[in-house]
């Protein structure tokens, strides 16, 4: 939901607290800290009003401290509440949900309607802005609720409003076009006209996204005609941006009457800039208008706009603006041929971006995060115009290889903590390392999918080479998909077509150079085309790709701690589920790999309904257990909540895993090896690989084990037991005896086929 949109809402909510105060009666001359506390309450409106949160959140701050030395429970709950909008405003919503959640809990001690529906409506207006819906809904209803029975207009326009961007963002179009509609009559009705035109400006954004611009440009008409007789406050302002930014927010070609609707809009909001002299405000226009002027062909006035925004975003102290109209720079020097200061124009967007991105609410919808999608265009136009950059200047190739590599990586980091909604998740305690310089033989494989070619970056320790594929990203994702698709068709071969096809684009390029450096181990940190593709399936004409390399699968650059596993060292925890529970059929074939198992590795096993969750709990915190293997069905999805491994009496989730696995107060060192057998990852859908990349990561393990899709338990018993047999060796890595078990599967008779042996991946340290 756009922040300005929201703006006059909040500030609508705010004009009404000291009027709720007097509706209850409350005697406002009261002891000299109640009058005191509201003194400090108007000078943060007044503050707030101009735009100046600094300011009113530092005259709420002692209203607080006033109003609990006088026991004033509702002027506390007022002062609260300002101040969390004043924080959800500058994007810190973690305050703002502390202050929010408190003032509405001492709203409801204080007992008025009208106070409870005004934080009810903040705190809901907050949780949408942090993509919390379901959480955000019932706040704004209450607070509708709540408003409508007291007749409160402006106050139910502000709840309704946000309804509607509820609704919008989550597809209900109809739901929120009324919604809309409703707002605007309560604003009417309050005659608030910033308020109204705010609603409208909404409505016709989301018009727009339904393909009715003539009912779009009406509403934006009507709401900046209104805006045009307001007098220049901030929340003009702000509203008139907004009407500008409804008009970028459509893809494709603008149209001319579109144009200087936002042309109108975002002039009128420089004047009320300068007439109250705000840079933060200044900088929102000017930049708005410079992305406009971007979008219809006018470089050099967009590029003098958006540095006169970028300097206003800086006497701010705007990190949140900064990066955007660096951003919007990086783009327009690109188009005029000034490589150079793109580059630089790109580095601080992408620095200044990271520097706020704790602070960026982030959705995880239909697998797919909302980060990636707004941000990942950013670290790819960045690293797109390294690469080139590269290809042009070999002598100055090997940094800037590097530096586009470790851009797209932050991309990956991000991607992989919003699906696990976890910050954390690509950050260890122990010591991290670059996998460049963790052993001789090896070569590290960077694929990055552009949408117009594919580049290939290869690293023998320090050394950096870079190979350009002209196969665009849409072609290249077509034929992964089309070899997985064929690959589980165990009773054909037609998966060949496809798997010469991308060897030649994957693995012929580097042929040459691999063979040079005597290779024989191949990492592979791949993007999100090719997180689904099983490389040891891929085929040189003659040959499985296994045939020549051991091949593992990195998330990212850096491993914890890497090194090889001695088999004097291991202590292994054996489990499995035979049995049909929960669902899931019986995998007839677990008791004797879970016996095959404990053979070669020792330890202790747990079987059927000796593998409870409090069982598998209790054994992990008694025993610094380094190797897990568990047989028994397993799903990585798209959606993390449903990535889960079965138990006998419960779904062990990822979460789960890494409360019980990963070291820290009760295991010193991290688990070496989990190996996760029969379980299997949603047919072509990369972003249910991220579950699947990630399981050594979030579960803290070093290595991990698993299989792209189920095959069956015999055969996916008889292939992880061949691969402890070659870690038992004690002269094979876990990649290489991965290899050796793939190779025997595929010179053997019964499971040749690739689909029996092609999906299990080596996560993690290889070693």
């Amino acid at each position: 939901m756009n922040r300005l949109c929201q703006r006059l809402a909040i500030a609508a909510c705010c004009a009404l607290l000291v009027s709720q105060a007097r509706a209850q009666g409350i005697n406002l001359q009261g002891a000299a800290d109640r009058t005191a506390a509201l003194s400090f309450l108007a000078r943060g409106a007044a503050a707030f009003e101009h735009g100046e949160m600094i300011a009113a959140t530092a005259q709420w701050t002692e209203a607080i401290r006033l109003s609990r030395l006088a026991g004033a429970v509702d002027l506390e709950a007022q002062a609260l509440v300002r101040r969390g909008e004043a924080y959800r405003v500058t994007g810190h919503l973690i305050d703002g949900a502390g202050d929010l959640r408190a003032g509405l809990a001492k709203a409801e001690q204080s007992g008025g309607p009208g106070l409870i529906a005004a934080a009810a409506g903040a705190l809901g207006g907050l949780e949408l802005t942090s993509r919390h819906p379901d959480i955000a809904e019932p706040l704004l209803k209450r607070a509708r609720d709540l408003a409508r029975q007291s007749g409160d207009h402006r106050l139910r326009a502000a709840a309704v409003n946000d309804l509607g961007n509820l609704y919008a963002a989550a597809g209900r179009a109809g739901e929120a076009a009324a919604a809309y509609a409703d707002a605007t009559a309560a604003a009417d009705a309050a005659r608030d006209g910033a308020l109204a035109a705010t609603t409208e400006i909404n409505a016709a954004r989301l018009a727009f996204q339904r393909g009715d611009p003539s009912r779009a440009r009406a509403l934006l008409t009507r709401a900046v005609d209104r805006l045009d007789h307001m007098p220049p406050t901030y929340d003009r302002g702000l509203a008139l941006v907004s009407a500008g930014s409804a008009v970028l927010a459509r893809d494709g070609i603008v149209a001319a009457e579109d144009r200087d609707l936002a042309t109108r809009a975002f002039r009128a909001a420089i004047e009320t800039a300068e007439k109250l002299r705000h840079p933060g405000l200044m900088s929102q226009a000017q930049g708005g208008l410079g992305r406009l002027y971007e979008r219809t062909g006018r470089t050099a006035e967009a590029s003098t706009l958006t540095d006169r925004a970028l300097f206003a975003a800086q006497e701010a102290a705007a990190p949140e603006l900064s990066y955007r109209w660096d951003w919007q720079q990086a783009r327009l020097a690109q188009q005029s041929g000034q490589f150079d200061v793109a580059l630089a124009s790109y580095r601080r967007a992408v620095a200044g971006l990271q520097s706020v991105r704790q602070d960026i609410p982030v959705e995880y919808r239909d697998g797919r995060s909302s980060y990636r999608v707004t941000f990942g265009p950013l670290y790819q136009e960045f690293g797109d115009l390294l690469l080139r950059r590269a290809a042009a200047d070999p002598g100055q190739a090997a940094p800037l290889i590097r530096e586009a590599r470790d851009t797209i990586e932050a991309l990956k980091e991000s991607e992989l903590q919003d699906y696990f909604r976890d910050s954390c998740v690509t950050s260890f305690e122990s010591r991290r390392q670059s996998i460049e310089s963790v052993a001789p033989g090896t070569a590290i494989l960077y694929p990055i999918s552009l949408p117009d070619r594919l580049e290939l970056l290869i690293s023998f320790g320090r050394e950096q080479r870079q190979f350009t594929i002209p196969v665009s990203e849409a072609n290249l994702r077509g034929e992964v998909q089309r070899f997985r698709e064929l690959l589980e068709k165990r009773t054909t071969n037609e998966y060949l077509v496809p798997a010469r096809q991308l060897y030649d684009q994957l693995i012929r390029p580097i042929d040459a150079v691999l063979a040079a450096h005597q290779v024989n181990t191949l990492v592979i940190v791949p993007d999100t085309v090719l997180r689904v593709v099983p490389f040891a399936a891929l085929h040189d004409g003659t040959n499985f790709l296994i045939s020549r390399y051991a091949t593992a699968i990195a998330p990212s650059m850096h491993l914890i701690d890497p090194r090889p596993l001695a088999a004097s060292d291991r202590v292994a925890l054996v489990l499995g589920v035979s049995q049909s529970v929960q669902g899931f059929v019986a995998l007839p074939n677990v008791p004797k790999e879970v016996a095959a198992v404990h053979g070669i590795e020792g330890g202790k096993t747990l079987l059927d309904s000796a593998f409870s969750t409090a069982r598998f709990t209790a054994e992990l915190k008694a025993t610094s257990y380094n190797v897990v293997h568990i047989a028994s069905h397993g799903q990585f999805s798209s959606d993390p909540k449903q990535t889960f491994v079965l138990a006998f009496d419960g779904r062990l989730t990822m979460d789960r895993l890494e409360s019980v696995i990963k070291y820290g107060e009760r295991r010193q060192s991290a688990l070496e090896l989990l190996v996760l057998s029969a379980c299997e990852t949603a047919s072509g859908d990369d972003r249910a690989a991220l579950g699947l990349a990630g399981v050594a990561l979030k579960a803290g393990a070093r290595s991990a084990l698993a299989s792209l899709w189920y095959i069956s338990d015999q055969a996916s018993g008889e292939l992880v037991v061949d691969f402890y047999r070659g870690l038992q060796l004690g002269n094979l890595s876990k990649a290489q005896a991965l290899q050796a078990a793939q190779r025997r599967f595929a010179t053997g008779e019964r499971y040749s086929h690739p689909a029996y042996w092609a999906p299990f991946l080596l996560i993690g340290n290889w070693l």
